[in-house]
């Protein structure tokens, strides 16, 4: 359980959930800009931009970084507690900003890869279906 001087982290993507505890700070982006996050921060609801956030245990002056490919972030107390939770397709964690973006680069180009090809294969697909309904039709004219 945290208490009122620590923030909890929810990291929850399409594999996993993953609790973090006793988080003194958080900074993100959005496409407002870089917005921070403490234990006290009031309510609030945001959609994140794919790239990396931080967050800092209590008593650390380390910052452990992530990297999302988008999604959104809530920030809520409940019961006493601040719980921040943020959704996304992927995370990647880790002590090196460069090498989690260079990552997430190539994590998102990969996906982006996938989605032409799929998209494609789609197009082919209802192109043939098109093609043999008026074969169809022809043939019964």
């Amino acid at each position: 359980m945290t208490d009122r001087l620590t923030l909890s982290l929810m990291l929850l993507d399409g594999r996993e959930a993953t609790r973090i505890d006793g988080v003194a700070s958080l900074v993100a982006g959005d496409a407002s800009g870089q917005f921070g996050l403490q234990p006290a921060h009031e309510a609030l609801v945001t959609v994140l931009e794919p790239g990396l956030f931080r967050y800092r245990l209590v008593g650390s002056e380390t910052w452990t970084w992530c990297a999302c490919a988008g999604g959104m972030l809530s920030c809520r107390h409940e019961g006493g507690a601040a719980i921040v939770r943020v959704v996304s397709r992927r995370f990647l964690r880790g002590a090196d900003a460069e090498a989690l973006q260079s990552q997430l680069d190539a994590l998102l180009q990969r996906e982006h890869g996938m989605r032409v090809s799929t998209r494609e294969s789609r197009d082919q697909l209802e192109l043939a279906f098109y093609k043999r309904m008026q074969q169809l039709a022809q043939e019964k004219a």
